[in-house]
């Protein structure tokens, strides 16, 4: 519930940790983690795997499952392997594939074993993967059910054909999982220089001219709904596009629908060009023959609002004071860091903002208030707001957005005062915005939820459509932004309590070692987008029964230690320096 994160934090970051007194000291220093699992279609290296029928029934089945992984211009050809004819038409490409989880796959009796078989495959629909249009989960899920038959010439050794199939192509969900990695795309918003991300995926051992084709392919059509109601595509729509490499230079060839000569138009194609293609060893970019522009992606690296090299540090309250937490253990003071130490009675959460501002959430004897102001002068109470806040957020557009009395409310920190409430629910119980301030996860009746943000022209924020994030996960009690595209959800499933999911929900990763423990907030770093597979930053703090906890990769969560005793710290908040 209380993950605090600010967005234009201006001091350099700094690397000297004072020793801990008042009650909780610095004790053996936390564990480092190892790097973050980026193990969703991550490529091992290794030689692709194929999938070919083979003398088993069953394995042929399940081959031609996975089969449809892979380029979606040479699907056909991968997937006619099985056939008799070798030439069959499958389901347009455009359909998508219909990905099918929990496979169960049976030989049914009958016919001659030699010859002919019955394949039945039993399952769950619970999305579509489109090359085009990314994943889309399905609202409902469904019972997938499909006998295949299959026939050969009667040698046990002999692999089997498919005579009939399925009218629409299906992908085993494993196979995905294995085979498909992060790669979103990138577009503009309405602040100059600023660019969000739409999650994409895609099939992880193409080799490198074909995964930029593809990329460049999607990028041209423009944003898919749910991120376009934020951001807009700074290519004309109707451009036409190739790649190529000579002399080994990356070189983005397009054909503009119509021209573009503005200077800052041109830039802002480049950024969506290095981000979205990952183009870090660099490029050439030319519209209608003329060259626009050159670089490489760390050019236009400050586009994205996550900060690259963020350090290992995250903060919490314990006894009324702010203290840190990094690799070296925990403390009441800092020398480049002025809210480390911030103390006020009543205490509750705190909030960095530009400039090293405060919003800290203070008991009161009517109930709590918002207090806004610099770390090194008085601070004043915000007017208008309800008795119970929580989850003080800074927005890029020099604003605050916390929950009042359940309902998000933005605040203009430099007067005081209330400027607008955000319609998203009446009983949102937490909220944590995403580093671009475009995007704002929340909880309400325990469900997690994303919505887009939109800035119009007057700077007011408006809630565009909301996606729930975690439809199986209920009691949903926290969120934090784990990368631009991954959340932490702390709510319950079985016995799990921690889950880092995908904001499309095709991938839902479980923390380990959570059995027993129900968090009530939860806060991280996020993770640097250069590297789109890595789907957790570091470190990851939360709260479970009043004891703070580091959340490991692996090896589960630990108890952050003052010495050898638990420290009972609440709130765990994050600064994007």
């Amino acid at each position: 519930m209380r993950r605090r994160t600010s967005l234009a934090a201006a001091l350099a970051v700094g690397t000297a940790w004072a020793a801990s007194a008042c009650g909780i000291p610095t004790g053996k220093a936390p564990e480092i983690i190892d790097d973050a699992p980026s193990d969703f279609g991550e490529s091992s290296g290794t030689s692709v795997e194929v999938f070919e029928p083979t003398a088993d029934a069953a394995e042929t089945v399940g081959n031609f499952l996975r089969a449809a992984a892979g380029d979606p211009a040479s699907r056909d050809d991968r997937l006619n392997k099985f056939t008799a004819a070798g030439s069959t038409k499958f389901s347009d490409p455009t359909l998508g594939l219909r990905l099918v989880d929990h496979v169960n796959v049976s030989v049914e009796g009958g016919g001659n074993p030699l010859e002919s078989a019955n394949v039945k495959v039993t399952g769950t629909v619970i999305g579509v993967y489109s090359h085009q249009d990314g994943w889309a989960r399905m609202a409902s899920p469904y019972a997938y059910e499909e006998t295949f038959m299959l026939r050969r010439d009667g040698g046990l050794q002999d692999p089997w054909e498919i005579q009939s199939l399925p009218s629409q192509v299906s992908l085993d969900y494993e196979q995905f999982l294995d085979s498909y990695t992060e790669s979103p795309l990138y577009f503009q918003t309405d602040q100059a220089e600023l660019l969000v991300p739409d999650l994409r995926w895609i099939y992880d051992d193409l080799d490198a001219d074909t995964r930029r084709r593809l990329l460049l392919d999607w990028l041209l059509r423009g944003p898919s709904e749910i991120p376009g109601q934020s951001s807009v595509t700074a290519i004309p729509i109707g451009t036409v596009g190739k790649v190529s490499t000579p002399d080994g230079v990356v070189e983005i060839d397009l054909q503009l629908d119509e021209p573009v000569d503005d200077r800052s138009i041109q830039d802002a194609m480049a950024a969506q060009i290095a981000w979205s293609l990952n183009l870090v060893d660099g490029f050439v970019l030319t519209a209608d023959g003329d060259t626009i522009a050159e670089g490489s992606l760390a050019d236009w690296r400050d586009w994205n609002a996550i900060p690259s090299d963020l350090p290992q540090t995250a903060y919490f309250i314990a006894e009324d004071q702010v203290w840190e937490y990094s690799g070296e253990g925990v403390s009441v003071t800092s020398a480049d860091h002025p809210w480390v130490g911030f103390t006020a009675e009543g205490l509750r959460q705190v909030s960095v903002g530009p400039a090293d501002q405060l919003a800290a959430v203070v008991a009161g004897a009517a109930g709590e208030v918002l207090q806004v102001g610099p770390t090194d002068a008085a601070m004043g109470a915000v007017a208008g707001l309800g008795n119970a806040l929580t989850d003080p957020q800074w927005h890029p557009v020099s604003a605050l957005i916390v929950l009042s009395d359940g309902v998000p409310v933005v605040v203009d920190p430099n007067t005081r005062t209330v400027v607008q409430t955000l319609p998203v629910g009446e009983g949102v119980t937490a909220m944590s915005l995403a580093a671009d301030g475009r995007r704002l996860a929340y909880v309400e009746d325990g469900e997690a939820w994303v919505t887009t943000l939109i800035v119009d022209a007057d700077r007011n924020l408006l809630p565009g459509e909301a996606r729930r994030i975690g439809t199986d996960v209920e009691d949903v009690t926290d969120v934090a932004w784990s990368s631009e595209n991954f959340l932490w959800v702390a709510g319950q499933r079985g016995n799990d309590t921690l889950f880092n999911i995908a904001l499309d929900n095709s991938h839902t990763s479980v923390q380990p070692g959570t059995s027993g423990l129900v968090f009530s907030e939860v806060a991280a770093v996020p993770a640097d987008p250069v590297e789109s597979v890595v789907n957790r930053g570091d470190p990851v703090l939360a709260v479970a029964n009043q004891t703070l906890y580091r959340i490991h990769t692996a090896s589960g969560p630990e108890g952050v230690r003052n010495g050898t005793a638990a420290v009972g710290g609440t709130a765990p908040f994050t600064v994007l320096q």
